[in-house]
């Protein structure tokens, strides 16, 4: 990416894509709430591994208004329900696995071939690509991403794929986010600047 990606709307802009793909996968574990329009945004962030800026990962008219409304909450200093501290819970063990990541070149090597892989694949194949690929390096970095939810929808293996392609998606923004020059500090030290960064989206 360019230099322009080190702001401080760029990094909210990816901390709201970590947001809004980890609330998806949480709403698939406890609802089953499998929207189409959902799995394609996941899919666009994946397969943009090249940006040139941070709004490129969401396609042109890309929404993230989900994610931004979760993430305006958040840095306001609301008192969490308690969907909202099991999502921000989440969130940070998906911020702490992108910086892991970012360091294991031989799990990004697979990652990439994973992502070569579907996107030539049928769009119905996408995802169980995406899972295999998730389960294979993500879920060997700990602190694992364990969900709560239904036991229906968890062990249901078509709505698991599309889980964990909702969590690659929130993983890949995770990165992008350090890209960005995002990091833990920021989030509590930053968080006035973050967030007037966000309301002027």
């Amino acid at each position: 990416m360019t230099d322009h990606a080190h702001t401080t709307r760029d990094q909210v802009l990816a901390l709201a894509g970590v947001a809004q793909f980890t609330l998806y996968a949480h709403e698939l574990a406890t609802d089953g709430r499998d929207l189409p329009a959902r799995l394609e945004s996941a899919k666009r962030a994946i397969f943009c591994t090249d940006p040139d800026q941070v709004m490129d990962v969401y396609g042109d008219g890309g929404d993230i208004s989900d994610g931004k409304r979760y993430l305006r909450l958040q840095l306001n200093g609301e008192r969490p329900d308690n969907q909202a501290a099991l999502i921000a819970r989440y969130i940070g063990q998906v911020l702490k696995i992108s910086g892991r990541l970012m360091r294991d070149e031989q799990s990004l090597g697979r990652i990439r071939g994973a992502i070569d892989r579907a996107r030539l694949a049928e769009p119905g194949d996408v995802s169980e690509i995406i899972d295999a690929a998730y389960r294979d390096t993500v879920s060997q970095i700990k602190p694992r991403v364990m969900l709560q939810g239904d036991p229906t929808y968890l062990k249901n293996d078509f709505l698991q794929a599309r889980i964990r392609t909702q969590l690659m998606a929130a993983v890949r923004c995770g990165i992008l986010w350090r890209q960005c020059g995002g990091n833990f500090l920021s989030l509590f030290f930053r968080r006035k600047a973050l967030l007037e960064a966000l309301e002027s989206q």
